[in-house]
C-alpha cells in the first residue's frame, strides 16, 4: 500500500485519494516527522525542503508535491538528483487570485471615485494567474498590457509588452514567481529606480513579497509617485511591514489565492499527478464543487457593500491591521491564513435575480441566479 505523509492543512486531500493509499498527516508548525517508510510527501509553502532541512532522503521517498502554485520553497534540483519527482499545483488558485485583483480594483475605484475604463493596467507575469487577471479585466472593458519576457522566449504565440510601455501604465499588478538567479530575476523587480522615474495610481502585489522593494515602495508613497497600494504578500513573511500595512488601501495576509475552489483544485491537481505517477485511479469528486446559494437580507445594498458581503477582503484587512503592534504577529499572521472559512468563488455563488439585475458588475464577475 502506498504511504503518504501530508500537511494537515491541504484541503480535503483524502477525498481525492484512491482507497489503496494510506494517508498520515503532520502539523506544519512542528518539526517535519521522519519520512522513513513513506513513498509520498505533500507540503505547502510553509515547509522548506532542501539539503539543510532534509539531509538524508529515505530510499522509499519517490514523490513530493506542494499544494501551491509556486515551488520556490523546494530545492527541486536537489530532490531530482535523488530520483524524487517534485510537482506543484500550478494554476489551482489562478481564478481566486484574479477575483482578488478585480474585487480590489472595484472597491478602490468606488472609494477613490476612479473610472477604471480610463486607466490602463500593466500585468507583470502572464502565467495562469496573470492570464486570468487579463480575462477579468477584459470582462469589465479595462485596458491592459501583459509583460512576461520569459514566456515570450518559450512561447511563440505570446508577445510581451515592452518594459517602457508597461511602466507607462496607471496600475501595476504582479503575478510572477520570486527568483534571484535567472536570466529574468524578479527579486525587487519594482525597485527604487523604477519607482522614482515613474508614477502609478495603484500598485497591487498578489504574487511574492520580494518582488517589490518595500522600503522603496514606502518612499514612493511618501513622495506620492505611487498613490495607493494593495498588498497581499510581504517580504518578511510571516512577519510583515507595519508601515506598509498602515499606508495600504487594502492589506491582507497572503490570502489572494484562498478560496474553497482553489483549495479543492490544489488537492485535485496533486491527486491527479500522484495517480498518473503511480498508475492509480482517482475517485469521483464532482460533489465537492457544488454551488452555494446566498441568502441575503432584503435591504438596500450599494455595490460597494454587496461586494464586501461576497468577498472577505476588508475583514482580512482589519485583522492584519490589528496585528501590527502584537509581539507574536508572525504567529498570528499564519493563523489568519488558516482559521477563517474559505470563501466561494463567484461562479459558485448563486444570488437572487434582483441583485443581478441591479448591478451588471455581478454578472461580469461570474455570479449566477
Amino acid at each position: 500500500m502506498l504511504k503518504i505523509l501530508a500537511d494537515e492543512h491541504i484541503y480535503k486531500l483524502k477525498e481525492f485519494l484512491p482507497e489503496e493509499v494510506e494517508l498520515s498527516l503532520f502539523n506544519p508548525s512542528a518539526p517535519l516527522p521522519s519520512l522513513y517508510g513513506f513513498d509520498v510527501l505533500f507540503v505547502r509553502t510553509v515547509t522548506k525542503l532542501n539539503s539543510k532541512s532534509l539531509q538524508r532522503i529515505p530510499d522509499t521517498l519517490k514523490f513530493i508535491g506542494t499544494g501551491s502554485s509556486g515551488s520556490d520553497h523546494i530545492d527541486i534540483e536537489y530532490f531530482n538528483d535523488h530520483n524524487v519527482c517534485v510537482v506543484d499545483a500550478k494554476g489551482s488558485n489562478a481564478n481566486a487570485v484574479s477575483e482578488y485583483v478585480i474585487t480590489s480594483l472595484l472597491l478602490w475605484s468606488l472609494k477613490r471615485q476612479k473610472e477604471l475604463k480610463s486607466l490602463k493596467v500593466g500585468i507583470i507575469g502572464a502565467g495562469a494567474a496573470g492570464t486570468a487577471v487579463s480575462r477579468q479585466l477584459a470582462n469589465f472593458n479595462i485596458d491592459s498590457l501583459s509583460y512576461d519576457p520569459p514566456r515570450e522566449q518559450r512561447d511563440n504565440s505570446y508577445e510581451s509588452a515592452s518594459l517602457k510601455d508597461i511602466l507607462k501604465c496607471d496600475i501595476l499588478t504582479f503575478h510572477v514567481p520570486l527568483n534571484k538567479n535567472s536570466d529574468h530575476p524578479t527579486f525587487h523587480w519594482l525597485d527604487e529606480s523604477k519607482l522614482s522615474n515613474n508614477s502609478f495610481e495603484l500598485v497591487i502585489n498578489a504574487s511574492r513579497g520580494g518582488v517589490i522593494d518595500e522600503a522603496a515602495l514606502l518612499k514612493a508613497l511618501d513622495n506620492e509617485t505611487v498613490s495607493d497600494v494593495i498588498i497581499d504578500v510581504w517580504e518578511g513573511e510571516p512577519d510583515f511591514n507595519n508601515a506598509l500595512v498602515e499606508k495600504a488601501f487594502i492589506a491582507t495576509p497572503h490570502i489572494a489565492g484562498y478560496s474553497e475552489q482553489a483549495k479543492l483544485n490544489a488537492s485535485l491537481i496533486l491527486a491527479e499527478k500522484l495517480c498518473a505517477f503511480f498508475k492509480l485511479t482517482i475517485p469521483d469528486y464532482s460533489y465537492l464543487y457544488a454551488a452555494k446559494k446566498l441568502e441575503l437580507a432584503h435591504i438596500k445594498f450599494s455595490l460597494y457593500d454587496l461586494i464586501l458581503r461576497l468577498h472577505p477582503l476588508k475583514e482580512y484587512d482589519a485583522d492584519i491591521r490589528d496585528l501590527c503592534q502584537r509581539p507574536d504577529k508572525d504567529i498570528l499572521f499564519q493563523k489568519l491564513r488558516t482559521d477563517r472559512p474559505y470563501r466561494y468563488e463567484y461562479p459558485y455563488l448563486k444570488l437572487e435575480n434582483g441583485f443581478l439585475g441591479k448591478f451588471s458588475e455581478l454578472k461580469k464577475l461570474g455570479l449566477e441566479l
